[in-house]
């Protein structure tokens, strides 16, 4: 008798089960239509387009588009907000603006979302949990064959971890990459609906030191003995505005209001430091920093290059600043940066309801979490939290001063964004860097992607779809090399800098012997896929940081086992052939790859190639 129960109760699943089995298409054809609200919005119509386009792509089958004024009937793709009793179903109070909902019965499919974008974000994670597409780079997508699609139940709702979603690399910006994995970002034409007026540094913006500075050096930073209204040899401000000055303060509100007036739509607007530490050391400002300052003065020292170190003051001047533009600005949100030495959280100071405060963690290692590796950082951000819940964390996630240097921080990405969010943080910008091509930049994109989206997410699972998907059969021995890296760099103990270089990493995880084993992983990676120009292609891009370690170690040792010379004919020195060939391969795959800059903001693979150059031919003497 109990063995006939669960026989009918698997029974009675098995046919609940085949019940909800929704027939998109049957061998290359389809019945179904997709339906969209008669007043669609751009996002719902972008959504159905998507839906059909990829649809045709992934089976031949070309599905009409109709609006929601039609009759009801059978095999109906809902999309949007659609006049639809299937839509009576949905909590749409729990979407917000993101979030996106997907559901099927054996008749209908219903792909909707929140206020923003959140009915295109569902048709996207539709065609990659159900139908196998991938995006996996902005020029590299993955369309399945398959003549027929049939859905088994789906039941799918999901909330992002973040609300705001952006990173700095060049494919979080590529419009359809942005889209299919829900990225935000804080530039484009007022008319693209773009929240953010004006993004970080943007106190020269607001009163340049190349209108005033002649004029009225009192406005700008007094420190050393007098004022410094100057520009660096770049062109950027020398130091800050001195803000404790009231006319500052109207000539920053008069020409915010310019820019507000000629984007009106846009919600934040930065008000916010320079990218120095020269701040204003009058008496005024001082005092103001004083005033506020939540610790002793010289007892917290923080740096973000090697050997430089500098003492914060806290937030004293800048947030009375600050919080005096918002008060001039109800409307509208004043971003503020708490960077370097503004980074710590003021005492009896608040932020107004309307700023907020983009915290940047700069100076943290990045070998390990940051809750591990800078509690210095962990105890600001816990004192922010105290102050405010209007906080964006601007985090760092490459090496800047070398940016296609191997840098393994991929086994931190993931810790650090679920501490953040555990935090109560609900914004992120993840700076990777602008300039095209650096260190594994597409695998670092599609994690963040992933993670900003779903912080509990599985990496693992993410990081073998990824490498299998762009690499083919190189996949797993590149899976190899980024595990060794790795391991090798923790078991080293050495730090990993933002701002390091491949010279000081040569004794730890870049050793001459494990080097020489990164290569021999790569030489295995290049066979693997060497009947596919396209895949071997992006291998070898992948092995550049292994170039260019070697490149650098060599001109820093110049002889010996890895310098860059060798002896030559009657012991003169000469440059060593396989450095040569190294050199050339490097810049002439940088260049045709489109390898920006090798450095943050500089040196042009052409420019290396010159310095280098220039650099052996310029023989150094035996000793």
């Amino acid at each position: 008798m109990k063995k006939t129960s669960l026989l009918l109760i698997s029974l009675f699943f098995l046919i609940a089960a085949n019940a909800q089995k929704f027939t998109l298409v049957n061998e290359g054809k389809s019945k179904c239509r997709i339906i969209i609200p008669e007043r669609a919005s751009v996002n719902e119509i972008q959504a159905a387009m998507v839906f059909q386009n990829y649809i045709q792509r992934i089976s031949g089958a070309t599905l009409p588009i109709a609006s929601d004024k039609i009759k009801t009937a059978d095999g109906e793709v809902l999309i949007g907000n659609v006049n639809r009793d299937e839509l009576k179903d949905v909590p749409k109070e729990k979407l917000g603006k993101d979030g996106l909902y997907i559901k099927n019965t054996d008749k209908k499919l219903v792909i909707t979302g929140g206020t923003g974008k959140g009915v295109l974000y569902g048709v996207y994670t539709f065609l990659e949990k159900y139908t196998g597409c991938r995006k996996y780079s902005s020029d590299v997508t993955y369309v399945p064959k398959q003549k027929t699609i049939v859905l088994n139940s789906i039941n799918d709702t999901e909330i992002p971890s973040f609300a705001y979603r952006e990173q700095l690399y060049p494919d979080g910006y590529d419009a359809e990459y942005m889209a299919w994995h829900k990225l935000d970002a804080h530039y484009g034409n007022p008319d693209t609906g773009i929240e953010w007026g004006s993004f970080v540094h943007t106190f020269d913006a607001l009163l340049s030191t190349k209108e005033y500075g002649v004029t009225h050096p009192e406005y700008f930073s007094f420190y050393n003995g007098e004022r410094h209204p100057g520009a660096t040899a770049t062109g950027r401000a020398e130091a800050q505005l001195c803000l404790s000055n009231p006319e500052v303060l109207e000539i920053v509100c008069k020409n915010l209001q310019t820019l507000i007036m000629g984007n009106p739509g846009a919600l934040y607007w930065s008000v916010s430091q320079n990218d120095n530490v020269n701040y204003c050391r009058c008496p005024k400002c001082t005092e103001l920093d004083e005033k506020y300052a939540s610790f002793t003065p010289g007892s917290k020292m923080y740096g973000t290059h090697v050997n430089s170190l500098y003492s914060p003051i806290g937030m004293g001047s800048v947030l009375t600043f600050v919080n005096k533009v918002a008060e001039r600005f109800p409307d509208k949100i004043i971003s503020t940066l708490a960077y370097q030495y503004t980074r710590v959280p003021p005492k009896d100071l608040v932020p107004r309801n309307n700023v907020n405060i983009m915290l940047c963690n700069i100076e943290s290692p990045r070998h390990v979490p940051i809750k591990e590796g800078d509690t210095s950082f962990c105890e600001d951000l816990e004192g922010w939290t105290r102050l405010t819940n209007n906080i964006i964390i601007w985090d760092y996630v490459v090496q800047y001063r070398n940016l296609i240097s191997p840098f393994p921080n991929l086994h931190t990405l993931q810790p650090n964004l679920k501490y953040l969010h555990d935090k109560g943080v609900t914004m992120i910008f993840e700076e990777g860097n602008p300039e095209t091509r650096g260190e594994f930049y597409e695998l670092k994109t599609y994690i963040l992607s992933k993670l900003m989206w779903d912080v509990d997410a599985d990496v693992n699972k993410i990081t073998a779809d990824f490498l299998t998907g762009y690499y083919g059969k190189a996949g797993k021995i590149i899976g190899e090399y980024n595990d060794l890296l790795q391991k090798m760099m923790l078991k080293s103990g050495q730090k990993l800098l933002i701002y390091d270089t491949p010279v000081l990493e040569k004794n730890s995880f870049l050793t001459d012997s494990l080097l020489t084993e990164y290569s021999k992983i790569f030489d295995r990676a290049e066979k693997a896929v060497a009947g596919s120009p396209e895949l071997l292609e992006r291998v070898k891009v992948a092995r550049l940081p292994v170039y260019y370690a070697i490149l650098e170690i060599a001109r820093d040792e110049k002889t010996g086992k890895r310098g860059a010379f060798m002896p030559g004919e009657g012991n003169k020195l000469i440059p060593k052939p396989e450095i040569v060939t190294m050199l050339y391969d490097f810049v002439h795959l940088s260049t045709q790859k489109e390898v920006s800059h090798v450095r943050e903001r500089r040196i042009t693979p052409a420019e290396y190639l010159e310095a280098y150059t220039k650099f052996l031919a310029e023989i150094p003497s035996q000793n």
